[in-house]
């Protein structure tokens, strides 16, 4: 990590009275394992911090936060808890927009804003970026960031790491998962971690209309382009009777790869809107981001993700149409 860089955030961090942790919408095991970690380490110097997110994340990601530190934005209360702020620290999430309905209170405060993230769209902003696109995960950025400010980790901020970083390489098997990774982790687990005990935590607490859901769209899957674009479409009537109105559901996807020349897959939620949310994944050298961020949305090369107009159908044509021409 550069040293002028470190310094900067080192700075800005003995400087500031009261931090603001937050992280994108529908925050993940990257967010949420960040934000709770790098607030152990602020509040072990002595900082005032308080984390505070758009909205809730799913149930899986509870156990990161058995004391309920982390708090969510609601309308009444949330502006003057971000304007009594007067350092911004976003984390895994560089776009404003992301920030759902803390967007407009984040825009008009006075605080300093610095973020910290991987992914390679950077929203002009914030004051200062910590960015690494080559990390596998926020986590990673923060576990180099915590120990080049002279901090230690705790067995709870080493879950929160890990769980931060597996999420977000898919249990270590996506392209970014480098040496470094490996070694960060071991490290963790040295630290108490039982990845056995992450994994089922994360993976392993579905409720059963989850699972129902998940029979639905696997029975009902198509394949394009020979057979190397897997696709999902969901219907809200397809959720509701499986019961799985609050799942998540970004996951389901990844079980198309299960199938031989598979190369890219696509999720299609109906939200209650009528609007669509589009999971996308890829193998290799294929960039799914391009297409989620011709959308609005965001993410990684191999794991992105938008929300699009509908209906259902015509989203589903567009977005199949825009990822079939990756493989031509």
């Amino acid at each position: 990590m550069n040293q002028d860089l470190v310094e900067r955030v080192r700075q800005e961090l003995l400087r500031a009275r009261k931090i603001l942790l937050t992280t994108h919408q529908n925050a993940d095991g990257d967010g949420l394992g960040s934000e709770l970690a790098l607030s152990a380490y602020l509040k072990g110097i002595g900082k005032d911090t308080l984390i505070l997110n758009p909205d809730e994340p799913p149930e899986r990601y509870r156990f990161l936060d058995p004391s309920g530190e982390v708090r969510f934005f609601d309308e009444t209360s949330g502006p003057a808890l971000v304007q009594g702020c007067d350092l911004i620290i976003t984390l895994d999430n560089s776009s404003l927009h992301r920030l759902g309905r803390m967007e407009q209170a984040v825009r008009n405060s006075a605080a300093v804003t610095l973020c910290v993230d991987h992914h390679s769209t950077t929203d002009p902003f914030w004051g200062v970026n910590v960015i690494d696109e080559s990390a596998c995960a926020t986590g990673e950025m923060v576990h180099d960031l915590i120990k080049a400010l002279g901090g230690t980790l705790d067995t709870a901020s080493a879950i929160a790491l890990y769980t931060a970083m597996v999420t977000d390489t898919g249990n270590f098997r996506f392209s970014k998962t480098s040496p470094r990774t490996h070694r960060i982790a071991a490290e963790l687990l040295a630290k108490g971690v039982d990845p056995g005990r992450v994994y089922e935590l994360v993976y392993e607490q579905q409720a059963e209309g989850f699972v129902r859901l998940m029979g639905v769209a696997l029975s009902a899957f198509r394949l394009e382009q020979g057979g190397r674009l897997g696709w999902i479409a969901l219907s809200r009537r397809q959720i509701m009777d499986c019961g799985a109105e609050q799942a998540d559901t970004s996951e389901i996807v990844n079980h198309l790869f299960a199938i031989g020349g598979v190369r890219v897959c696509l999720l299609f939620k109906e939200l209650p809107d009528g609007k669509v949310k589009v999971s996308l994944r890829s193998k290799g050298s294929i960039d799914v981001h391009q297409v989620a961020t011709t959308y609005g949305g965001g993410g990684h090369q191999n794991a992105s993700g938008a929300v699009v107009e509908g209906p259902l159908e015509s989203a589903v044509a567009r977005v199949v149409a825009d990822a079939s021409a990756l493989l031509a």
